[in-house]
């Protein structure tokens, strides 16, 4: 990896008055509204309703759920091609996905002004936060590997317990089909980067599978900052039976990556090495027509060693290694005795373990219990109401409920929402014992949010609009408070809040053409230190145009904004980051060779912050510059 050439692009000032931009795009928005012009802008096409399972823990319509879901369906991935699956998220509002410089480095999801230690994060259900941060990065998954994405925004730790507080986002494999698939692709561009992905599928009365792997590399855009990633993903559906079924799920990821900047600047000897391993099992059964029951097993195991020699003689180096289990079992019955009524009853355990060079092992404990009932008493109206207790052995016993109902109004037609819930998070080990970062005097730290919202949907399906106030008051929030140096400090329980107003929404010009948009404002107030939340953008927004000439050819323009926030940089100093706008281009052409069972050829091209601004996601990480992407992808 020290032997990568690097590709770098010069420097410029961005030229977009961030601000003003935003304000444009919120009058276009709103304008567009009162014309009776646009619907609902949503990062998946109009016309369509997914089944979305994360919101409830049943299948459900997003028309259906009274809390605010997201989904990125398998249509927006390959319009973008394989990528990092936080290029798949960004656009979606009240979500925030930010990279510390180029692809393959730390990506994390925060939601809604809440941080991403409180971002539960889910492959196929089976959760995959670290032990020790409590958070998951997000950089070494790529999005060829999963069918759609799931995004529920506001606290479900009523179903979900205590990573869940801010919001969750479920990553759903794709999976076997009747009939069998093959599938091969490869793309290259900028800064050397290389990429290989391919897939077998096959599916048939007794079931199913489908097993992908992607590998990859990238110079980065500055010295020591190449990547080597690998993943693979594999799912199987076992029928047992008319009326059982297995489900088995195993996904490994491995990640060489070059660190460029640490606490001291510019590093060109710091390596990371990343490796992940999940594991899980479900077995599904109908009992009886109103009866049906699941049980789920799995673990997640993640190795990560960080190596940093002394850059010179009077330097001195750190060598770092954790490893981290979290394992999980639960019991779920769902009990449907007509159209009006469902409940949902549950018992988790969960078991997380850490080591790391520096601390002893750690383990914590989790035992769950949680109800959920769903009420359906006519069509158009709907209320959920649970609660899920959680004996935890650090953070002790809570209790978090939750209450959302929706009411369609078929007269006009929009549909109104509002939610309010209770989340918690004990303190990791990590952020406890750390021995420069740690806070042994940490606290669990308790979250209420409320929520309140419309979605309308106009001419009769074309678009539609929606538009969610949130206000999250947060007790005992626990984040890195850097001390006067600005680049050291220690873990720290503060009182917060976050409100704000999100809005997205979609347009079908044309058969041919087709917007879509989103737009958030957080207002965030740590009130122990007396300034903004570090890590959250006061303003985000995103407009895409997407062209499809025929079903053979698809264009895409993405313009992607966003305002200042205050940070932690890696070298200490001025907390501000500055916002930015970058514009990214798309397309894909697919060439049919006969029949639809007939080879197909898709190919691919992308160029990435196409006016080549100088930007920064992370305070202290430098952006890449304009760079570029071709690929082809053959199926079989």
């Amino acid at each position: 990896m020290q032997g990568f050439d690097r590709l770098r692009f010069r420097e410029r000032g961005i030229a977009t008055k961030v601000l003003h931009g935003l304000r444009c795009m919120a009058v276009l928005i709103g304008a567009s509204w009162l014309a009776g012009s646009v619907a609902a802008i949503a990062q998946e096409p109009v016309r369509t309703d997914p089944v979305v399972v994360t919101a409830t823990r049943i299948d459900e319509k997003v028309s259906e759920q009274a809390s605010s879901v997201s989904v990125v369906t398998r249509e927006e991935i390959e319009q973008r091609g394989a990528a990092p699956v936080g290029d798949v998220l960004q656009g979606l509002p009240g979500v925030d996905v930010q990279r510390k410089g180029s692809s393959g480095n730390m990506e994390n999801i925060k939601i809604r002004g809440g941080k991403s230690t409180q971002t539960l994060v889910m492959i196929d259900g089976f959760p995959v936060n670290s032990p020790g941060t409590s958070e998951f990065d997000i950089g070494s998954l790529t999005s060829d590997l999963f069918e759609q994405v799931e995004v529920v925004r506001g606290p479900q730790s009523a179903l979900y317990g205590s990573y869940a507080s801010g919001g969750v986002v479920n990553f759903i494999p794709r999976k076997g089909t009747v009939g069998t698939r093959y599938g091969v692709g490869l793309s290259g561009g900028s800064f050397e980067t290389v990429n290989g992905n391919g897939f077998a599928s096959a599916g048939g009365r007794r079931g199913s599978f489908h097993l992908a792997g992607n590998v990859g590399r990238s110079n980065g855009n500055l010295p020591n900052d190449g990547s080597e990633l690998a993943s693979f993903l594999g799912t199987g559906d076992l029928k047992v039976g008319d009326r059982q079924s297995v489900h088995l799920l195993l996904l490994s990821t491995d990640s060489n990556k070059g660190i460029p900047i640490d606490w001291s600047g510019r590093d060109t000897n710091y390596l990371e090495t990343r490796r992940g391993t999940l594991a899980g099992a479900r077995w599904e059964a109908k009992i009886s027509d109103a009866f049906e029951a699941s049980v789920s097993a799995g673990g997640y195991a993640e190795f990560l060693h960080e190596n940093d020699p002394p850059d010179d003689p009077a330097d001195y180096g750190s060598d770092y290694m954790i490893k981290s289990r979290k394992s999980l079992a639960s019991v779920q019955g769902r009990y449907a005795p007509g159209k009006i009524s469902t409940t949902i009853a549950g018992a988790e355990f969960e078991k997380d373990r850490i080591e790391d060079t520096f601390t002893p092992p750690s383990t914590t404990n989790t035992r769950s219990l949680y109800l959920q009932e769903e009420l359906r008493p006519y069509k158009g109206f709907g209320i959920s109401a649970g609660g899920r207790l959680d004996m935890n052995s650090v953070g002790g016993t809570e209790f978090n409920p939750k209450v959302a109902a929706y009411r369609e109004l078929q007269s006009v037609p929009v549909k109104i929402r509002g939610a309010v819930g209770r989340g918690f998070r004990p303190p990791t080990a990590t952020e406890k014992f750390d021995p420069w970062v740690g806070n042994s005097d940490l606290s669990p730290e308790v979250s209420v949010s409320y929520e309140a919202g419309a979605d309308l949907v106009i001419s009769k399906g074309r678009g539609s609009l929606s538009s969610t106030w949130f206000f999250s008051d947060h007790q005992g929030l626990i984040q890195f408070q850097p001390d006067s140096s600005g680049f050291s400090g220690k873990m720290q329980n503060v009182d917060a809040i976050s409100r704000g107003v999100e809005m997205n929404g979609a347009w079908q010009l044309t058969e041919t053409v087709g917007f879509a948009g989103a737009y958030t404002y957080t207002a965030t107030w740590d009130k122990t230190n007396r300034q903004r939340i570090l890590g959250i953008p006061n303003q985000r927004g995103s407009l895409s145009v997407l062209v499809t000439p025929s079903s053979l050819l698809q264009g895409r323009v993405d313009w992607r904004v966003e305002g200042d926030q205050l940070d932690a940089p890696p070298t200490g100093g001025d907390k501000r980051r500055p916002g930015y706008a970058r514009v990214d281009l798309h397309g894909r052409y697919l060439w049919k060779t006969g029949s639809v069972d007939a080879p197909r050829v898709a190919l691919t091209g992308k160029v990435r912050n196409l006016l080549n601004r100088h930007y920064e996601e992370r305070k202290g990480y430098p952006a890449p510059g304009i760079n570029f992407l071709l690929g082809a992808e053959l199926s079989i």
